[in-house]
């Protein structure tokens, strides 16, 4: 799983950065060329639109601090965690970074 940290999450594809977007566009092919593939991605909206729950009571917003929120993700499939880092290394970001991890599995 590729997840994407960005400082301002765009609230429409629309609002994203332009050089951010077009690159986005080209990651399945660029991707591909390396042998990876993407199953599943999504962006996610401003974290103003999130809801925690902790200890079951909800809160609006997330619970996380910092500068940087999740912007969104991609589950990809690789050879290895290398292969992975790789990938991440294409993923366009505007003011942020990324953070591969490994998905476990039964």
């Amino acid at each position: 799983m590729i997840l994407i940290y960005e400082r301002e999450v765009p609230r429409s594809a629309r609002a994203a950065l332009p050089t951010v977007l077009e690159a986005h566009m080209r990651l399945p092919r660029q991707i591909a060329e390396t042998g990876g593939r993407i199953i599943s991605g999504n962006a996610l909206p401003p974290v103003s639109e999130a809801v925690s729950v902790r200890d079951n009571v909800t809160v609006e917003g997330s619970l996380v601090g910092g500068a940087h929120t999740v912007a969104g993700y991609f589950i990809v499939e690789a050879s290895d965690l290398d292969h992975a880092v790789w990938i991440g290394r294409m993923i366009p970001v505007a003011d942020g970074w990324v953070e591969v991890r490994p998905v476990l599995t039964h």
